[in-house]
């Protein structure tokens, strides 16, 4: 690639679809599947208070079903732990297990990372702006479409 890359809108879509086939086959090890590789990831980086089945939706762009699912699994696996809030005892967050951090150290998509700290301090943030945004824009092309499940379902949370 590198030289004589033609500039344009597909043109770039090609290279995020060539980064997105280079980490999506690894993505299957570990007896996890890209979905609860993505939830380690999102538990492993945010505070507690968006750990949750509806906060994970939400980023993730899918139901809350299918993001409890996924959770479920990841449960189960001994990767997450369910914390019931003392105080109310509606709200359930989710944590990564001494397991779960463990297994993030294996992380498929690490190679990706590694060629991202290659990167000067200016350009990482802005691909980082730049990517933000393009995904905000398919999630919100995807809603109008009707082509994305809707985050916002009353799917049962686990």
């Amino acid at each position: 690639m590198g030289q004589g890359l033609r500039v344009s809108s597909f043109a770039t879509a090609e290279v995020i679809s060539q980064i997105v086939r280079l980490t999506s086959g690894p993505s299957f090890v570990g007896g996890l599947n890209p979905a609860q590789w993505a939830a380690l990831r999102y538990f492993g980086r945010v505070g507690l208070a968006a750990c949750s089945v509806t906060a994970f939706a939400r980023y993730h762009g899918t139901s809350k079903g299918t993001a409890s699912q996924t959770i479920a699994a990841l449960t189960r696996k001994g990767l997450v732990a369910r914390l019931q809030n003392p105080d109310d005892r509606r709200l359930v967050h989710f944590v990564l297990t001494d397991s779960g951090r463990a297994v993030l150290d294996s992380d498929p998509i690490r190679l990706v990372a590694e060629a991202v700290a290659g990167l000067s301090a200016e350009e990482q943030a802005a691909l980082a702006t730049l990517l933000e945004k393009i995904v905000r824009s398919v999630l919100a092309q995807r809603a109008t479409s009707g082509l994305a499940d809707d985050p916002g379902d009353d799917g049962e949370e686990i």
